[in-house]
């Protein structure tokens, strides 16, 4: 595990970017922006380790959001096993970054020092930031790449030699839902530690949270992401950037984790969410959650009502859950296990011409258009393709009922079902 930590705005998200090899880390030019940990494996050559993203350190803060975030930073030192000072060269030595380097020699904990934003190497005083005390001290430029490679190097040198670790294929979960409907309070309950940085404030989640862990003997990649809204009231650059990333781990992931407030939804906006899920060929889980808010004698209307709104996409699992008091919160997990194997399922041919082509025999798309063949071409979603005499005179409303004969004989849960239709 290598950390980086650093005062705000010094360029860590920026440097962790560039160590990952992509856009991971939201990053813009204010402070404040990193909250959460962020966490990625980086391959270097041949030696696969963890670089975890902190927040900017502002130590003994009033703020909740600074006190969070030293709790989160404090959490990562505690596991690492290198940590990367990052200050900033162009600004000089600040009083800030003493107090940091002080803190991480108190802890006892070596670390590197990297002098970032030199692209004018004529502004970097050495000596001034060898009072740091690192146990090494190497300039470099986060955004250009330079002096990165030196730092790489410098980083396995203090990395201990492992023994060749087994990667072991995952189940990607995304959570994903508007913003304060409980993700990430679901992602800390399902870890059993608080990963993620949990306040009343919508919003609080910026970046992707991503944490593996097994339960049940299977192993899960768990992405908590920031709260998805309506596009015409996205109106800081950092929320777009929240949403645009959130909208990505969709494709990214194997089932998405709808989630919404049991009292309030599903409003439009989790329809459309769902609909990005389907969209995109994820297999799908809706999570109603904070049902502990709806009084007793609603909860079983508030479960119709729920089940009706979301007709469209009756084939997914529907869990009634209250993370907060625990309940229903693992069910999520068996639940994307059968939805992610159900999607994977191959139907067999002689299941299709015995017991559902026979229908479609029965009830033909038009007196001049027969079926043909109906087999399966495809998995997660599951697809399948129907042959007939004439193609284009198949109807939306006959592909409807070739799907729903096909569900009827066949049990497929969490995907949509596609269907081709050709001669």
């Amino acid at each position: 595990m290598v950390v980086v930590v650093g005062r705000p705005n010094t360029g860590k998200s920026t440097l962790f970017n560039r160590l990952v090899g992509g856009r991971v880390s939201i990053t813009l030019q204010q402070p404040g922006i990193t909250r959460d940990r962020v966490i990625r494996e980086v391959e270097w050559l041949g030696n696969w380790f963890k670089v975890v993203d902190t927040g900017g350190l502002v130590p003994n803060s009033k703020e909740e959001m600074n006190r969070e975030v030293e709790r989160q930073v404090q959490i990562a030192l505690d596991q690492a096993e290198v940590v990367v000072l990052v200050v900033d060269g162009s600004a000089g030595l600040q009083p800030l970054d003493e107090e940091i380097a002080a803190r991480l020699r108190r802890a006892g904990l070596e670390f590197v020092v990297a002098v970032n934003k030199l692209d004018v190497r004529s502004k970097f005083e050495e000596a001034d930031f060898h009072k740091l005390g690192g146990t090494t001290l190497i300039p470099i430029s986060a955004e250009a790449g330079t002096g990165v490679d030196e730092l790489l190097e410098a980083i396995l040198a203090r990395l201990p030699k492992a023994e060749g670790t087994k990667r072991t294929n995952l189940l990607s979960l995304a959570i994903v839902g508007r913003p304060n409907v409980g993700k990430s309070s679901l992602m800390n309950y399902l870890l059993g530690h608080s990963r993620s940085i949990v306040t009343a404030t919508p919003g609080t989640t910026r970046d992707v949270i991503e944490e593996s862990f097994e339960f049940d003997g299977h192993a899960y990649r768990l992405l908590d992401t920031a709260g998805i809204r309506r596009k015409p009231r996205v109106s800081e650059p950092v929320e777009y950037y929240s949403v645009t990333r959130a909208i990505d781990q969709i494709r990214r992931c194997d089932v998405a984790l709808v989630m919404f407030d049991a009292y309030d939804g599903p409003t439009n906006q989790d329809k459309r969410i769902v609909n990005l899920v389907v969209e995109r060929n994820r297999g799908l889980v809706v999570i109603a959650n904070k049902m502990d808010t709806v009084p007793a004698k609603l909860k079983e209307k508030v479960r119709d009502w729920v089940k009706k709104e979301l007709a469209f996409a009756d084939y997914a699992p529907i869990l009634f859950t209250s993370v907060l008091q625990g309940k229903g919160a693992t069910a999520s997990l068996r639940a994307a296990r059968k939805v992610w194997e159900s999607g994977g399922q191959q139907v067999p041919a002689q299941k299709l011409r015995d017991e559902v082509f026979p229908q479609l025999e029965r009830n033909q798309p038009r007196f001049d258009c027969r079926p043909v063949a109906l087999n399966q071409v495809g998995t997660r979603p599951p697809t399948f393709r129907l042959r007939a005499t004439k193609p284009n005179a198949v109807t939306p409303a006959y592909e409807r009922f070739v799907i729903a004969e096909i569900r009827k004989r066949v049990k497929l849960v969490g995907y949509q079902v596609r269907l081709k239709v050709t001669r």
